[in-house]
């Protein structure tokens, strides 16, 4: 393999290997099936090649209700195409909600800390819930949710900021088999009419108010033109956050329907039954509305439990919006029993501290954010290690994006080197980590870790469909076999028409699932790398390459104490022979984009990766669309300057910013002075 293939030097080694859930599990397999494996990539491999065994041992080893039945022999039935979404354990009658809110032994342990923007962590705690109170809590709602009437599949929606009610409504929707959906309040009017038009839920819980970055905005008026947008009207209740509204009964007039003496009751649904609906970010045109299953807690209690060595111990602080997939996931170590911290706020107010202020103060051991936040925290000059007492900190989990190699570097330098840094790679649509993490294998710079257990991923040529793993080279992201959180079908999907063409379409030949993102695997090291989404891999004469490579570039050091954000896409336009690249830059506050900065951008790019990698155009922007999730939109900007008029759909939060593009569509040269 030449000098390049020699691995470098790991940034982190386990201090645990050996010790962790993970090595436990490995040898419960090698003892109950006989095997000798002895890494977990040995693991993994073992259990996409055995699949059956696999998810059959696995629902039993997370200790999941009720056991199996004796007779089953099959997980699912692998006669059934993957496409055709084989139902998981066909037959058994299980709850989500029953398998979550046991988790942890002592009923005056702390479940939830409710924390708000603005509050004075040097002063206040926050609203605490043992798990006596959470379980009472979520009884008393379901309760009042059937003497509303709500039954078995009707949705429930909740207009509310990541919280202690979000999750009491999350789950007593789940103990009763009623399907949940939640929206972030801060969403925009047609975001929200957009989702729950599809959706048609009966009921309708929504917070006052949305706090974020310093300001308190009333929902009240949202609330009434979404009401008048549906059909039929849910029945509506408000959280009250700070205004006292009047116009809505709330929280407290609908928990005065409970009936006292019902008791807690969990209605047997099957693993595959609805349990809860997720929207795709889709940028353009209505948001898929994505139903997962009841089975989905063997997913993310086997991310939480096995990969990430969560107990009841822990001490969870991760941030997300309720809008998005990381929600439910952060419900999966909650469902393992550990303290969550639940913050209704912006992660940047009143700095980039304000969250490390709750991992010092509330002693986290798992804290779950974003490579931007990471960012933000390098160029605001912090020195996290200096300035809190992080020793509670085990592991730091980042996802939505890639974490550079520089942002390794920067972080093994700012945090305590002993805590286990993991970037993932999941999705909306998929409910659990594709790529995941493992305690007891070590950490390139750059690179992510390993494929998640059962998880049949592979990197395939986008045009032969051939495997490419072990080559190195980037390619289409697949899964091969099925797995138990495949979304159950998208609301109002006639004839599973989308969901065929999301996730099956991609291969004409392969009855494969399509993440659609580009990967590599390092055959030096096994690590995977992230290229970004397929369908934004730029592909100048005929080089192929993801716009993570750039961003990997220009938003570390040195540029990124100058620039703020940045978006790299290509341009294609129907009279091109070929595509050119465009890198748009937002430059920070007080630092001034020239031609000379341009060529200096242009002359990184070329030493780190190489003269074919250099973009056509480095031109300044005021800013760069995002999705709410905070993903910046590529998909649509590339549309735009190529020629196609695009319509930004209500999941973006500058869409104005979309349109702003087309002034770039006929520039045929740079401003002079740019050039190399």
């Amino acid at each position: 393999m030449g000098d390049l293939a020699r691995p470098a030097k790991p940034i982190w080694t386990p201090k645990l290997a050996g010790k962790t859930p993970l090595d436990d599990y490995r040898r419960h397999v090698n003892r109950r099936f006989y095997q000798k494996l002895k890494t977990t990539r040995d693991l993994q491999v073992w259990s996409v090649q055995e699949p059956q065994k696999f998810w059959m041992d696995l629902y039993d080893y997370l200790g999941l209700e009720p056991r199996l039945p004796r007779h089953m022999t099959k997980a699912y039935d692998d006669t059934v195409p993957m496409s055709q979404n084989p139902p998981f354990f066909p037959g058994l009658r299980m709850n989500y909600a029953e398998n979550a809110m046991f988790a942890n032994p002592d009923p005056d342990a702390i479940a939830l800390v409710g924390i708000r923007e603005g509050m004075d962590l040097s002063k206040e705690d926050g609203e605490l819930l043992t798990w006596h109170q959470f379980r009472e809590k979520v009884r008393l709602t379901a309760s009042a949710l059937r003497k509303g009437g709500i039954k078995q599949g009707d949705r429930v929606a909740a207009l509310v900021a990541n919280s202690i009610w979000a999750m009491i409504l999350f789950h007593a929707s789940a103990s009763m088999g009623a399907i949940f959906t939640s929206i972030s309040p801060e969403l925009g009017l047609e975001g929200c009419v957009s989702r729950l038009q599809q959706v048609t839920p009966s009921i309708l819980f929504a917070d006052s108010d949305t706090v974020y970055k310093g300001k308190t905005v009333s929902t009240a008026s949202k609330v009434q033109q979404i009401l008048g947008s549906l059909t039929p009207k849910p029945q509506t209740y408000v959280v009250p956050i700070v205004s006292k509204q009047t116009s809505f009964p709330t929280i407290d007039d609908f928990l005065a329907r409970a009936d006292p003496s019902d008791p807690l009751t969990f209605t047997p649904t099957s693993f595959n039954d609805p349990l809860m609906i997720c929207y795709s970010s889709g940028t353009t045109g209505a948001p898929k509305c994505i139903v997962h299953r009841h089975g989905l807690i063997m997913q993310v209690k086997k991310i939480s439990a096995i990969h990430n060595s969560t107990t009841p111990a822990d001490v969870i602080l991760q941030y997300s919006s309720t809008s998005w997939v990381v929600f439910y996931v952060m419900c999966g170590y909650f469902a393992c029993g550990a303290k969550t911290i639940v913050y209704n706020g912006s992660p940047m107010y009143p700095d980039a501290k304000q969250l490390l202020r709750m991992v010092e103060k509330y002693g986290v051991t798992y804290f779950g954010t974003s490579p931007r936040y990471l960012l933000e925290v390098e160029m605001s000059k912090t020195v996290p290690k200096d300035e809190f007492d992080l020793s509670s900190l085990r592991i730091v989990y980042t996802t939505g994006a890639t974490l550079s190699a520089e942002q390794y570097r920067w972080f093994y330098q700012a945090f305590p080197s002993d805590v286990h840094l993991c970037n993932t790679a999941g999705g909306t649509d998929t409910a659990t980590s594709l790529i995941a993490a493992d305690p007891c294998g070590p950490i390139h710079a750059g690179e992510m870790q390993v494929f998640g257990l059962g998880m049949d991923v592979d990197i395939v040529d986008p045009a032969t469909g051939k495997s490419i793993v072990h080559t190195g080279e980037a390619g289409e992201m697949i899964v091969r076999k099925p797995f138990p959180s495949m979304p159950c079908f998208f609301w109002g999907d006639q004839g599973n028409r989308k969901y065929q063409e999301s996730y099956f379409e991609r291969f004409e030949k392969l009855n494969v699932w399509a993440q659609h993102d580009w990967l590599s695997c390092n055959p030096a090291t096994g690590g995977l790398v992230m290229h970004g989404r397929s369908d934004g891999v730029l592909n100048p004469s005929g080089i192929r390459f993801g716009s993570g490579e750039i961003y990997a570039i220009v938003e570390a050091a040195p540029f990124n104490t100058q620039i703020s954000n940045s978006l790299c896409v290509g341009r294609r336009r129907p009279q091109d022979q070929d595509e050119v690249v465009f890198l748009f830059l937002v430059m920070a506050r007080g630092h001034t984009f020239t031609p000379e900065f341009a060529n200096s951008v242009k002359q990184g790019i070329r030493h780190a990766l190489s003269a074919r990698h250099v973009p056509n155009f480095v031109l300044e922007v005021p800013d760069v669309p995002v999705t709410i999730n905070g993903k910046k939109v590529e998909t649509a900007v590339k549309q735009v300057l190529s020629g196609k008029d695009v319509e930004a759909s209500n999941t973006v939060l500058n869409p104005r910013m979309i349109a702003y593009f087309s002034r770039y569509r006929d520039l045929e040269s740079e401003p002079r002075a740019a050039k190399l």
